[in-house]
């Protein structure tokens, strides 16, 4: 039973497939078929304002040069025309955010200014204490005592302790 069912589904998805194909190709083909259209009301909205030059007498003979530099220049007043809103959009969009940090602005409560931190001490002035947290705290931090800040607090230690190695 169960193989049955996979088998009458799987015709089905195959169908389905096919008929999402199609729907695509078909608006494909809508799409170059109103492209076309356009181009074509381009074209015959030229020849009649050539027409209309030439029957007012102010026809010249343009070279396709000039053609080409009229559409250029027509196509980028478009370019520009759509540009403009989008422009307009991002200064209100910018506004918004700007009034929006105003207000919380206004809205934050006046935060105390975190205390300062201490200064760090220099090793000669600390206690044995002092640096033997110190070694702790920058061999997990370093990875280990082959830095020279290490070195410097395990001699301080030495001194401190009264360990001093005889050679310094």
């Amino acid at each position: 039973m169960a193989e049955e069912k996979k088998e009458k589904e799987e015709p089905k998805e195959q169908v389905k497939e096919k008929a999402k194909k199609e729907k695509k190709q078909k608006k494909e083909l809508k799409k170059e078929k109103k492209a076309a259209e356009e181009e074509k009301k381009k074209e015959k909205e030229k020849e009649a304002e050539q027409e209309k030059e030439k029957k007012e007498g102010k026809a010249k003979e343009k070279t396709k040069e000039e053609i080409e530099k009229e559409e250029v220049k027509k196509e980028e007043k478009e370019e520009k025309k759509e540009e403009e809103p989008k422009i307009e959009e991002k200064v209100e969009e910018k506004k918004e955010e700007e009034a929006k940090k105003e207000e919380a602005k206004e809205e934050a409560v006046p935060e105390a200014p975190a205390p300062p931190k201490p200064k760090k001490k220099k090793i000669s002035r600390m206690t044995l204490a002092e640096i033997e947290i110190k070694l702790k705290e920058t061999k997990e931090k370093m990875g280990g005592l082959d830095s020279k800040y290490a070195q410097h607090l395990l001699r301080r230690k030495e001194i401190l302790s009264g360990t001093e190695k005889k050679g310094d």
